[in-house]
């Protein structure tokens, strides 16, 4: 999950929309922060880990988003929108928008003040007076303008296929900036916002080009509320492939697994003792497995069988016996009457034609004993990873899609394996008793990579999971947490 800290000031006026306001705001010039978190599913990037918006700059970022909506934009226009003002001008928070440059550029989304561009006052004065309304700016950006003379400049709507553009290259083909790909950085918070402003836990803002196929209206149900975004997708999707389907449960306040999150949907199968509905049963499981990654689905359970992502190259695994789950005469405990898909719940991709960007945790039965940051004799400052006690021999399996570039002997990390990632974050696997991977090898999430040892400094067999994000190691609980994972 996607998280920034946000000062607010007070509560929020959105123009054109709703007022939002965040319990336990506080009147007049104090300020509190608040952890908000943004559910969008699809979306491989990072939130900085913490930004600090003052009210001027939440409401400037509120102004965009309802101009997104109502000039049709919609909640993937407004996160290109509230990253691009970032980048110009902190979303008007920098002192210097406030006066126009050498080129007289100026404001929320510098636009020119000079005669003849963005707005046609007969004066630059004039210009700057108009230019001074932050909801006229982002009109600007979106719609582009036409000056006096008929000349347009184009704004995103103007831009063909903008919707299928990262965000960065939407922002550039409007802005066409010197510095193309410094928008992408605010990606994360522009996102966060955007469902903050939405109201909505379903994280509708733009989750990336979706498969025509899994890009599913709501079912209308009152079982979507509280539901994660992978999980509404599976209803959305299986409402709208199977009408048949009449029932399909989600949230269970109470449950202590996925049903308890908003991460599981029960989807009940109309005469499920009949040749029919197991057909039909089958079928959605199928689906469900077929499309796990699209879904952000961690696993599914059947009449007694169990599939996971973890452990997908076993296939379907009868419960009882090769799975841990129940098989006996409760219908229900048994999975007859319904097929059950837990999810992530927002590392679902919405395509098939990504990679799998799965996310699954390194080793099965395992007891966590020193965490990051642990102080003691054994580390020379604080233990830098999470450590995964289990027996000598557990498989240890990739948590991500990577490529292998490090296996061998590493000091006190003894056998030792990294695993790069596409956006160069490195994964340490250390003190394995085998090692199963070589250098150059891509692996997929899941991947039995190894197996768990003692070798190094240790005081027993555990895996030694650290996380390293531009060479500084991060907490491996808070990045597995934030993926929809809990250690």
């Amino acid at each position: 999950m996607l998280k920034a800290l946000i000062a607010i000031s007070a509560a929020l006026t959105l123009p054109l929309a709703p007022v939002i306001v965040f319990a336990g705001a506080l009147a007049g010039p104090q300020s509190q922060t608040q952890s908000v978190a943004a559910t969008c599913a699809g979306w491989a990037g990072e939130t900085p880990t913490s930004v600090e918006l003052d009210q001027g700059q939440m409401n400037r970022a509120a102004t965009i988003y309802a101009t997104a909506l109502e000039t049709g934009v919609g909640a993937a226009g407004a996160v290109v929108g509230i990253a691009t003002a970032m980048q110009e001008s902190v979303l008007g928070g920098h002192p210097a928008a406030r006066t126009p440059n050498a080129d007289g550029d100026v404001g929320l989304f510098q636009q020119r003040s000079l005669i003849g561009w963005y707005a046609d006052g007969t004066t630059q004065d004039e210009n700057l007076r108009i230019l001074a309304d932050d909801a006229y700016q982002a009109r600007t950006f979106y719609l582009g303008h036409t000056t006096n003379s008929g000349w347009h400049i184009p704004g995103l709507v103007d831009v063909d296929g903008w919707q299928q553009l990262t965000v960065a290259e939407a922002a550039q083909a409007v802005q066409v900036s010197a510095y193309p790909d410094a928008y992408a950085k605010h990606e994360g918070l522009a996102r966060t916002l955007v469902t903050l402003f939405s109201g909505n836990p379903a994280g509708l803002a733009n989750c990336g080009t979706l498969d025509a196929d899994l890009d599913c209206a709501p079912t209308g149900m009152p079982s979507e509320k509280g539901q994660t975004p992978d999980a509404l997708r599976v209803m959305r999707c299986i409402h709208q492939k199977w009408p048949q389907i009449k029932s399909l449960l989600g949230v269970r306040p109470g449950d202590p697994k996925d049903h308890g999150s908003g991460r599981a949907v029960d989807v009940m199968i109309p005469n499920y003792f009949s040749p029919t509905g197991i057909a039909l049963g089958t079928e959605i499981a199928e689906w469900a497995r077929t499309n796990a990654t699209a879904l952000g689905v961690t696993y599914i359970i059947w009449r007694e069988h169990l599939w996971s992502v973890a452990r997908a190259d076993e296939g379907w695994r009868r419960c009882g016996q090769a799975a841990s789950c129940y098989t006996g005469p409760d219908p229900s405990a048994a999975h007859l009457d319904h097929v059950h898909i837990s999810v992530h719940g927002t590392q679902g991709t919405g395509t098939t034609t990504l990679g799998s960007g799965a996310v699954v945790l390194p080793v099965d039965q395992y007891r966590l004993t020193s965490r990051f940051g642990d102080t003691g004799p054994r580390w020379k400052k604080a233990h830098t990873g999470l450590d995964f006690a289990a027996p000598t021999g557990t498989p240890i399996r990739a948590v991500t899609d990577g490529t292998i570039t490090r296996t061998g002997l590493a000091g006190a990390y003894g056998n030792l394996t990294t695993l790069t990632t596409a956006d160069g974050t490195v994964i340490y696997y250390a003190h394995q008793s085998t090692i199963n991977v070589t250098v150059g090898q891509r692996v997929t999430a899941g991947t039995v990579i190894g197996k768990v040892g003692a070798t190094g400094n240790v005081t027993g067999p555990h895996l030694h999971l650290e996380v390293r994000s531009g060479g500084i190691p991060t907490d491996p609980d808070r990045w597995l947490r934030t993926r929809g994972l809990t250690p």
